[in-house]
């Protein structure tokens, strides 16, 4: 297997640099507020305005080298310009209407949390319901009048590029700190990339190692897997996607002590608003037989990050996992019911993801007869909030302060967690479509960019 170290330094500088310009943007924005923005904008637009007209200029004599750059492509281009030039209020009004609808769908998010929890009676809810009125006391004032709220806007910001260059700053001192030292830090409040963006973070790494992967020459090594000296990892963290529908967006599973443990709506009789909403599953399977399956069936790319823990993190995780079990019980997917009934049934008429998941891996399916999990939600109660519940007795902290952590949250923590020196996480791994193994990996992928 291929091994190499990750360029620590170069990552702690950049982790400086990119904290200490976040925060200088965001005190210059608080600052200025609106004033910088009416500015910003106007330069924007005239920029826009002069390359529509190049643009248009260069057809005429016969410049453009685009060949798909035609006549009405060009006029076009210069009369939405002028037209929004003319009438600044349009482009002035973007930002805080996806700032403002941005809020508004976490005000409804966590609206429906609450609901969940209140049909669960489930401990929790009164947070998530005051979470909501204050998300949409923020959001509907901005939603209906953009214009007058530019200077709010601009503030709250300013705030959030502080914060997150807080946080950047905060990377960078863990890059210095003892793993002795490490061990007492809490968790922390993570402020980190709006939900929507981190969401195709996965995605987005899955089609730039595609074009990789099908490039004939390189003129670099693509590594496929790192890991750090020679520590095995106690547990991994499998970070699923595809190029297929919903499954960009990703999935998280967990393998420790031997077995996968996922949680998902995988009951399809339960499945309600698009698959968003269901009965709560957890499976536990074979990871050598759980890989390949989501490979074939799936055409899944799964990235793998190894944690390695000590023996009071091992502790913490198995008390939390004989919590977890406590509240589940056994639940049959329909192959398995109609298998206990008759030994006549086909396969083939049973293609829901449970049954095929237990005819090639013979994982077991549970249900939970109590607590938030009862219901899957998938910016709620989903895979990453489980797999959270678990992990963030190692330590990791994923929690973030708009509550709403997805797969791609996962991916980008761990990826940067694995750069850091004397990190948590001390292994990284890709298994793609193009290979069913870690033997065959080696065969189609040269690495595993950053």
């Amino acid at each position: 297997m291929l091994e190499i170290k990750s360029d620590k330094l170069f990552n702690a500088t950049s982790s400086l640099i990119i904290g200490i310009v976040l925060t200088i943007i965001g005190i210059v924005l608080v600052n200025f507020k609106g004033e910088l923005y009416y500015q910003f904008v106007q330069i924007f637009m005239l920029a826009v305005l002069f390359l529509s007209i190049k643009q248009f200029v260069n057809f005429f004599l016969g410049k453009n080298k685009n060949k798909n750059v035609n006549f009405a492509k060009c006029f076009s281009n210069l009369v939405f310009c002028l037209i929004l030039s003319f009438f600044q209020n349009i482009p002035l009004s973007i930002l805080p209407l996806i700032f403002g609808g941005y809020l508004l769908v976490n005000g409804l998010v966590k609206l429906i949390n609450y609901l969940i929890l209140l049909k669960n009676k489930t401990n929790g809810r009164l947070f998530e319901l005051l979470s909501s009125l204050f998300y949409f006391i923020i959001s509907i004032p901005v939603v209906l009048s953009p214009i007058k709220n530019i200077n709010r806007i601009v503030f709250l910001l300013g705030w959030y590029f502080i914060l997150l260059g807080i946080n950047y700053l905060g990377d960078f001192i863990t890059f210095l700190i003892p793993k002795r030292w490490k061990k007492k830090i809490i968790r922390r409040f993570r402020v980190s990339l709006p939900a929507f963006i981190e969401a195709i973070i996965p995605f987005t790494v899955l089609s730039e190692i595609n074009y990789l992967i099908n490039e004939e020459d390189y003129e670099n090594p693509f590594i496929f897997e790192e890991k750090e000296e020679i520590n095995e990892p106690d547990m991994e963290v499998f970070v699923h996607t595809s190029d297929r529908g919903f499954n960009r967006m990703g999935h998280v599973d967990l393998y420790y002590q031997g077995k996968v443990i996922s949680y998902g709506n995988y009951d399809d009789s339960s499945v309600r608003f698009l698959d968003m909403i269901g009965d709560g599953v957890v499976f536990t399977t074979n990871r050598k037989k759980y890989i390949p399956f989501c490979i074939e069936h799936s055409k899944k790319t799964l990235f793998v990050f190894g944690l390695k823990l000590t023996e009071a993190q091992k502790r913490n995780i198995d008390k939390e996992l004989d919590k977890l079990f406590s509240q589940l019980v056994e639940w049959e997917p329909p192959y398995v019911s109609a298998l206990s009934q008759s030994k006549e049934i086909k396969k083939e008429d049973y293609q829901d993801y449970a049954s095929v998941l237990y005819q090639n891996t013979g994982a077991k399916f549970y249900k939970f007869t109590s607590g938030r999990f009862q219901k899957y939600f998938v910016l709620g109660a989903n895979c990453c909030r489980l797999a959270d519940l678990i992990i963030g007795k190692s330590g990791i902290d994923l929690l973030k302060m708009n509550g709403i952590i997805t797969p791609g949250t996962y991916y980008e923590y761990l990826n940067r967690e694995f750069q850091k020196k004397n990190s948590i996480v001390v292994s990284r791994h890709i298994y793609n479509q193009k290979a069913k193994s870690e033997k065959d990996i080696s065969k189609f992928m040269k690495g595993f960019s950053k």
